[in-house]
């Protein structure tokens, strides 16, 4: 029994530390929000260095799959 008790009251207080550690403070009202950052300024190069990567690593998966 009183090793019962002693698994609920620990599963009890881990449950209450992550709740009141998630809290999120009052803060005072601020400034109005900065503006948001683009996110579509690069996609392009992210694009190719995709493809690039894709390439590579199909064309090591080729060569290793022929050599067996």
């Amino acid at each position: 029994m009183k090793s019962n008790l002693l698994k609920l009251y620990a599963t009890l207080m881990m449950a209450f530390v992550s709740f009141l550690s998630y809290a999120d403070p009052i803060d005072p009202p601020a400034d109005e929000d900065p503006p948001s950052a683009p996110i579509n300024t690069k996609l392009i190069w992210l694009a190719v260095a995709g493809i690039v990567f894709v390439y590579f690593y199909f064309r090591k998966q080729a060569k290793t799959t022929s050599q067996n």
